[in-house]
């Protein structure tokens, strides 16, 4: 082999841990919406929002659950991930986050984002869905005051690693210049996710 063969090698060649990347627009067919509609009505999701919300607030008062939950609380970012737990469906599992979403689309947030990025690591592919939602935008009432961000931009995420379920991630990001009305407490946006419906 050549010395310029070599460093072509080099510069160029595949290295390890090196990813493949996949990004789509993530879509639900017509028969995974009926099933997850179907989900909504059932015990099976009323239990599962009880087991993640219980796993939420044990995990704030440093009380061990079946559920891990990892939290994250920041000055300009909040959130937490759940394990998955494999006693939890995967298909409920799944259904979660679409679930997430539709309780923030009821604080009258808007969808501006939803994908789906597959990532080919060294020894397996992760898969991420994700959805991205943001406050109303008050045009009128922006030139004259400080922009309301109710709880901040909203981000929820599901990781697959090999197809797999792994964890849920709930994350909300805020602003803290004078631009921006102080956004409301975390606290209240994590009640109104896990509180059930009538």
């Amino acid at each position: 082999m050549s010395f310029f063969d070599k460093i072509t090698e080099k510069l160029f060649s595949k290295k390890p841990g090196a990813t493949t990347q996949v990004h789509e627009v993530m879509q639900r067919s017509e028969k995974e919406q009926q099933a997850y509609e179907r989900w909504k009505q059932s015990e099976e999701k009323k239990l599962l929002l009880r087991k993640m919300a219980q796993a939420y607030y044990y995990k704030k008062t440093n009380i061990r659950s079946e559920m891990n939950v990892h939290i994250l609380n920041m000055p300009s970012a909040n959130g937490f991930a759940i394990s998955y737990h494999p006693n939890i469906s995967a298909k409920h599992f799944q259904y979660m986050l679409d679930y997430l979403k539709d309780r923030v689309l009821l604080l009258d947030y808007r969808l501006v984002n939803t994908d789906r990025r597959m990532i080919e690591k060294k020894n397996y592919v992760e898969t991420t869905e994700h959805y991205y939602l943001k406050p109303p935008l008050d045009v009128e009432g922006v030139a004259n005051e400080p922009v309301d961000q109710r709880f901040g931009n909203v981000s929820v995420a599901q990781v697959f690693v090999d197809d797999r379920p792994s964890y849920l991630k709930v994350l909300v990001s805020t602003y803290s210049d004078r631009l921006y009305q102080d956004a409301l407490h975390f606290d209240d946006f994590v009640t109104h996710l896990f509180e059930e419906e009538e």
